[in-house]
């Protein structure tokens, strides 16, 4: 340190006053303004004041310091070959910078970091994370702790989103992890390469494929993403029920689906069986009668036997999308019906999305909304439905809306029964 300087060692009022002008000037971006004086006992502001040539009692009187003013003192202070902003560099041991000047350091180096990352595939992503958005909080605090070690894991992550099991190909989730990393466990949700890993997956259907996507919470919500990807976490307690379907891998009908299909059995059918088909198909026709419900998927199967049904309870998992996903391929039509408030239709619209001109909506219009009204306030959940815009939910929800009440399956059976009778009967 400069010993001229040393004049304002130990001076706390000084100390105090010069982080003032610093905080000032960054604020600023140039020595200008002034700086409150509250704060300073009287002994302080006598020692400023007869540094600035001033009566105590003039700076009282104005209550503020102008940094101008003290930077043109300088000179007649012995300091003329400082500006203010070297003294206060000089006493505070410190380089200062403006924000300004800070955020634009701050800037390129962020550029340098994401530019060194070399996948140009997954620029969507490394964008995404660029971008800020409230979701990359986290990652970024990554950043300010150890950008050496994210970029790193970015690198892994955009590795394994290149390596993905293929179409009609499943693959377990550790041994994914260790197939990309050498680490079984790199991926599991409790790490942070499985949260990146996560996110990733999260933004690639946020960006392509799902606009109302939120990031899953659940563990049924973070198994249904992976399932996309076809990568299971669970391929033995996540199941579909159906009846009356045949199975086939390689053209050859699997015997137990046609030994279930002769005896009128109905089957719980975990993931781990669904992997090893590659065609499911009505044993007549090519319609398939679709509910969320098991209860009432439990009456239909009891009325109607024969009849193609598939219980996905409630929101489909993954073993349901790969069971509806095989029938489509076959290109058959998908009569679905659900509870008729906010859960169920976002259920269904998400099928339509997905499936479009092969789900035909079944039970869920204004009438049978109507028909099944419960006494349930659904009122603090009607928000949900604001992310559906295609016309023909706008009945339903104009009807929810205004009713604010929950509609239910349970009062449909009789005529649920009739359509499947009707159609199953008379026209497969």
């Amino acid at each position: 340190m400069n010993n001229r300087v040393n004049v304002f060692k130990g001076e706390r009022g000084f100390i105090q006053l010069f982080h003032l002008f610093k905080e000032k000037y960054r604020s600023l971006g140039r020595i200008g303004g002034t700086v409150r004086i509250n704060g300073f006992d009287r002994s302080e502001l006598e020692s400023i004041a007869g540094f600035l040539g001033k009566p105590i009692g003039e700076i009282l009187q104005k209550g503020t310091i102008s940094l101008l003013d003290f930077e043109k003192e300088l000179a007649n202070t012995g300091f003329e070959d400082f500006t203010l902003l070297s003294l206060l560099e000089e006493v505070l041991h410190e380089k200062i910078l403006t924000k300004q000047e800070e955020l634009e350091i701050a800037r390129d180096q962020e550029a340098a970091f994401f530019n060194s990352i070399d996948s140009p595939d997954m620029s969507w992503w490394i964008d995404w994370i660029r971008s800020k958005q409230p979701d990359t909080r986290w990652i970024w605090s990554l950043y300010k702790m150890d950008r050496d070690n994210l970029r790193e894991m970015i690198q892994t992550i955009c590795k394994a989103f290149s390596k993905l099991p293929k179409e009609g190909e499943f693959e377990r989730l550790p041994f994914f992890s260790q197939r990309i990393t050498g680490n079984p466990h790199y991926f599991d949700n409790n790490e942070v390469g499985g949260k990146l890993f996560i996110h990733c997956l999260y933004v690639d259907q946020l960006l392509h494929w799902s606009t109302d996507l939120v990031m899953p919470k659940s563990i049924e919500e973070l198994n249904d993403l992976l399932a996309e990807y076809r990568l299971m976490r669970d391929d033995l307690w996540n199941f579909v029920t159906c009846q009356s379907l045949l199975a086939s891998r390689n053209d050859e009908v699997h015997p137990v689906w046609k030994a279930a299909a002769m005896s009128q059995t109905v089957m719980n059918i975990p993931m781990k069986e669904l992997t090893k088909i590659d065609r499911v198909v009505p044993v007549k026709g090519n319609r398939v009668w679709v509910v969320e419900n098991s209860s009432v998927a439990s009456t239909l199967m009891d009325i109607v036997p024969d009849a193609p049904i598939v219980c996905t309870h409630g929101q489909v998992r993954m073993a349901g999308w790969r069971l509806l996903d095989l029938l489509v391929a076959e290109n058959c039509l998908l009569y679905y019906s659900g509870d008729l408030d906010p859960e169920g239709i976002s259920i269904a619209n998400r099928l339509k999305e997905r499936y479009k001109e092969n789900v035909l909506l079944w039970r869920m219009d204004k009438k049978s909304y109507l028909d099944s009204l419960s006494n349930e306030d659904i009122s603090t959940r009607l928000s949900k439905l604001d992310r559906i815009s295609s016309p023909e939910w706008e009945d339903v929800i104009s009807a929810m809306k205004e009713t604010k009440l929950a509609g239910y399956q349970e009062a449909l059976v009789r005529e649920m029964v009739n359509d499947i009778k009707e159609m199953y009967t008379f026209r497969n």
